[in-house]
């Protein structure tokens, strides 16, 4: 290993050091409870330090996201077999699962995305095209496959409901998030009901012209 080398090798070491104590302490207290100061001291690192590598909280927020988003889409190829409401239904919820322990975080960070200002986006971003194409592959492998294009334009679609759910379950305020479990049941049921129709021309028209709109650069 180079002189260089090494010097990068222990960059990286110390931003995922700094970024596995901020993920602890947002964890443990709260995204909105923690300041950069406490991240500093949990790290035994300078702020100026964490300034170096990351941008701020909502900085490190956005990576763990990204970080779910490719745990997600490699844990939803390891679904069980099925018809593709339920598998739907199995990633949804997988999804909120492992976004649950950060919620305050994931608040933060989609409420800085909707600003008119927001430096990046989290529907048309490199996370929405990696999940898109997971769930892509998830209409592929279910028993009730859609053939191409249509299965890619699905993709889209099944991304765009699962932004939307998440939108809603970060402002549900029912006991236990007891609003989103429902939404997602009735979810499951429309698209059973719904499932028969993809085979007219106009709803595979449909969707294409929609994820069109969602994702035009795709």
């Amino acid at each position: 290993m180079t002189p260089s080398s090494k010097a990068v090798s222990r960059s990286d070491e110390r931003r995922q050091h700094i970024y596995n104590m901020a993920s602890e302490c947002f964890s443990e207290s709260g995204y909105d409870a923690v300041s950069m100061r406490e991240i500093a001291a949990k790290a035994d690192v300078s702020v100026g330090l964490i300034y170096h590598y990351f941008g701020g909280k909502e900085d490190i927020a956005r990576c763990w996201y990204i970080e779910q988003v490719e745990a997600l889409a490699a844990a939803m190829g390891s679904l069980p077999p099925g018809q593709l409401a339920d598998r739907y239904r199995q990633a949804l919820e997988l999804n909120l699962r492992r976004l649950r322990p950060m919620r305050g975080a994931m608040s933060a960070l989609f409420a800085g995305a909707m600003r008119s200002d927001a430096a990046a986006s989290l529907m048309d971003s490199p996370p929405g095209y990696r999940l898109s194409s997971a769930y892509r592959q998830l209409v592929l492998d279910s028993d009730d496959a859609l053939r191409e294009p249509a299965a890619a334009d699905l993709g889209v679609v099944l991304y765009m409901f699962h932004m939307l759910l998440i939108v809603f379950w970060l402002y549900d305020r029912s006991p236990g998030q007891a609003s989103t479990e429902k939404l997602l049941g009735f979810a499951q049921e429309m698209f059973k009901l719904l499932r028969p129709m993809f085979f007219l021309p106009m709803v595979p028209q449909g969707m294409a012209k929609l994820a069109r709109i969602v994702m035009p650069d795709r």
